[in-house]
């Protein structure tokens, strides 16, 4: 029986837990329907946005050992790269591999049909780099987990080039963002 609101009628209702392909396909599938049918009805939607993808690019030194790496995805919400993973080897810190990572993803995410990007970041880890690259604070979440507080950036890709005044030396960028 489906629910109906306000009838004082209360159907019986049992909860799953635990992991459940089937009903996890179920209602991402349904979200996803709903979610499209949203979106459809805003203006200047293009009728197939670009396709969702990861984006992984990895700084490897002379004897192919990786010593930095950037992980995320284009488009999984349309139109936007979301960095989950930047890490460099503490070594190579302050040379400027983090801020080639995140200029080498902007530009392939800009290719890919993104016009904005975003990522969180702990306050142990990079905010002042991120800022530093053009990423706006939008948000902050505290005690997330306890003591830390999770810091959430944004920068429009729409033709803005990469913050230029970024200098070598001056990130620490041990970043594992999005799961901290």
């Amino acid at each position: 029986m489906p629910l109906t609101p306000n009838t004082g009628v209360q159907p019986a209702i049992s909860f799953s837990h635990g992991v459940n392909t089937c009903y996890n396909e179920t209602i991402t599938a349904r979200l996803i329907a709903m979610n499209k049918a949203h979106l459809a009805t805003l203006p200047n939607r293009e009728a197939v946005p670009p396709a969702a993808a990861p984006i992984e690019i990895y700084a490897l030194d002379a004897e192919g050992t990786v010593i930095g790496g950037l992980i995320g995805r284009t488009n999984s919400i349309p139109y936007w790269l979301e960095i989950t993973v930047l890490w460099v080897d503490e070594p190579a810190r302050g040379s400027g591999i983090g801020r080639r990572l995140v200029e080498q993803a902007e530009q392939e995410a800009v290719r890919s049909g993104c016009r904005s990007a975003r990522l969180a970041t702990g306050d142990y880890q990079a905010p002042g780099f991120y800022a530093k690259m053009g990423y706006n604070l939008y948000g902050t979440l505290e005690n997330c987990p306890p003591g830390v507080t999770c810091y959430y950036f944004r920068k429009d890709l729409g033709g803005d080039a990469v913050a230029d005044d970024v200098e070598e030396g001056e990130s620490d960028l041990a970043v594992q963002v999005g799961g901290i």
